[in-house]
């Protein structure tokens, strides 16, 4: 079990966001429907509805939620996804150093809290993750000024930009009509780059073992 795991854990994250997806789909495919824009809305909405709104146990139209349970073990299995991304992201980098197990730890940390998303106290949740999530970025993005791959450093760029804005709109309410559609997109580049780093660090697990076979 412990060779499994050393072999194959950059894929988990890879996984999990694919069975998240999968999982997910069929919730909101049984969501009633209704949302903050069109509380009488029929069905989930791509631009109307969160995420998670497939969780609330009544609808903003007033219906009951059946949807809920599988919802909530799509963020299940979400939280752990992002959990074993932020486990392995500082392997992108050559070297070990604090801000290596800043990101780490506290990454992780904050993907634990981000299972809580799902209770009443979601807009807390929402918040402290935007903190939380911003210590843990950081110090990634001071050991990325190092890193050599440009294209995957924009796409960590956007991701926290667009992590910024979402964060902004939510807790300040401005433009919050667009916010169900914008966290789409967001969450479309935070896919793209979770995949993406976890094909890194799986490359370069490769060559670091086919260097110990050689030597």
């Amino acid at each position: 079990m412990k060779e499994f795991y050393k072999r194959y854990y950059p894929y988990f994250p890879i996984l999990g966001m694919g069975l998240y997806l999968v999982v997910f789909t069929l919730a909101a495919m049984d969501y009633p429907g209704g949302s903050e824009n069109v509380p009488s809305a029929m069905g989930y909405s791509f631009f109307h509805n969160f995420l998670c709104d497939v969780m609330n146990p009544i609808t903003q139209g007033g219906l009951y939620n059946s949807a809920r349970s599988l919802a909530t073990v799509s963020h299940l299995i979400l939280s752990a996804t992002m959990i074993s991304f932020f486990y392995l992201l500082p392997e992108i980098f050559s070297w070990n150093n604090r801000n290596t197990k800043i990101i780490r730890y506290v990454g992780m940390f904050t993907m634990t809290v981000f299972i809580f998303m799902y209770t009443s106290f979601h807009d807390h949740i929402v918040t402290a993750t935007g903190i939380l999530g911003t210590f843990a970025l950081i110090p990634f993005f001071i050991e990325m000024k190092k890193f050599p791959k440009g294209y995957l450093k924009n796409l960590a760029y956007t991701c926290f930009a667009l992590s910024i804005v979402v964060f902004f709109i939510f807790e300040t309410k401005i433009g919050y009509y667009y916010l169900p559609f914008l966290q789409k997109i967001t969450f479309v580049f935070d896919a793209w780059w979770v995949i993406w780093v976890s094909l890194i660090v799986q490359k370069k697990k490769q060559s670091n073992d086919l260097i110990r076979v050689s030597a």
